[in-house]
């Protein structure tokens, strides 16, 4: 039996399972850890993850119109 290595994951998927990780892991934590005094860092993570995914949406849009014409 062969392993065939030539498969790839495409970078939409990844960045999607990246940011979704960051995301639920800092909600998790700010909604059961609520009085924890680094919830500074787990709203920054929360908010720059959904920031960095939508400026990869933006710029694979921006890509591809660009690629249209």
């Amino acid at each position: 039996m062969t392993i065939s290595g030539n498969k790839r994951i495409p970078d939409a998927s990844v960045y999607i399972a990246l940011y979704a990780a960051i995301f639920s892991i800092s909600i998790w934590l700010l909604v059961f850890h609520a009085d924890s005094p680094n919830n500074w860092i787990l709203y920054i993570a929360v908010i720059g993850s959904v920031v960095a995914g939508l400026a990869k949406v933006a710029l694979r849009s921006v890509k591809g119109l660009q690629r249209a014409e």
